[in-house]
């Protein structure tokens, strides 16, 4: 997502995305120094410019095959809806904070909380070696749709960190919600966590149970087992037509580095209780410093 950087170029570009997420929610004092917003203006700046040279090196090598590819090359052919330069820019810096900061933050959780449950992480690490992998041990769509535990894994570790903890919508007509009028054109915010964490939704909210869906079914919520309504109410990437589009993406990484974790390392937190950061995403301060043991190795590393 962070269009291939690598070496010196990847940490300050991770540090600029925080900081514009930093100010997405921040007072709007774009004149006073030292703010989060200030900050986080500089840092759009910054990005901006280097999306600016990514795609002027692109001009003369086309060896790219990724979205921001694409669209230039709608726009270099002529393309009637072909987006502006400036329309492309603030398309690719949407998605690497929509798809970057809260990926990872929700891979760094998934973390922690199979570390604090060693006897789902064997179970999961059981159903990881299962899968026969061929050649090059890639993983295919096959074998993540067999990976029905991890995914299981995959939307507890979601439903508990809740990266994205609120929805604002606009009503579209006069409305009555939980005995409740709401009017047309009223802006109403939609609390994800609370949801979440409801025992009257979700038994044992504060528990990590993947289990929790582990019954199927169709039909309407009062004939459905207990498990299928959870499901159905889990608000991780929103609802509806406004759905996040990055939902399947997101769920793939998340996937795709478990399988990874699981069958070459065990690990355990260097802090057991590690405390939060303030930030528009629930994120731990210390980014989960974790150590791991390799049938030869003792790896420490931490998730940014």
């Amino acid at each position: 997502m962070l269009l291939g950087a690598v070496g010196g170029k990847l940490r300050p570009l991770q540090s600029d995305v925080f900081a514009v997420t930093q100010a997405m929610l921040a007072l709007p004092l774009r004149c006073l120094p030292g703010t989060r917003f200030r900050r986080g203006l500089h840092a759009r700046k910054r990005i901006m410019a280097a999306l600016r040279e990514e795609m002027a090196a692109r001009n003369h090598h086309h060896h790219h095959h990724d979205l921001l590819s694409v669209l230039m090359q709608r726009r270099q052919l002529g393309h009637p809806d072909a987006l502006t330069e400036d329309q492309i820019l603030d398309n690719m810096l949407t998605l690497i904070i929509a798809g970057q900061v809260t990926t990872a933050t929700a891979i760094t959780w998934m973390v922690k909380y199979l570390s604090d449950n060693r006897l789902i992480q064997d179970k999961l690490r059981a159903e990881a070696f299962r899968l026969e992998l061929k050649g090059d041990y890639s993983l295919t769509m096959q074998h993540l749709n067999a990976m029905d535990y991890a995914y299981k894994a995959v939307k507890e570790s979601l439903r508990m960190a809740t990266i994205v903890s609120w929805f604002p919508r606009v009503a579209l007509k006069d409305c009555q919600v939980a005995g409740f009028h709401i009017k047309k054109d009223w802006i109403l915010n939609i609390d994800a966590r609370s949801l979440h964490y409801d025992p009257d939704v979700f038994d044992n909210p504060t528990v990590f149970d993947p289990s929790r869906f582990d019954e199927e079914g169709e039909g309407d919520d009062a004939k459905l087992g207990r498990a299928q309504q959870q499901k159905r109410r889990l608000l991780v990437f929103g609802a509806g037509g406004r759905t996040c589009l990055g939902m399947n993406h997101a769920k793939i990484m998340m996937l795709i580095f478990l399988h990874r974790l699981l069958t070459n390392f065990r690990w355990e937190m260097a802090d057991d209780d590690p405390p939060l950061r303030n930030g528009n995403v629930p994120r731990l301060k210390n980014d989960a410093p974790s150590a791991h043991t390799h049938p030869q190795f003792l790896i420490m590393f931490q998730i940014n």
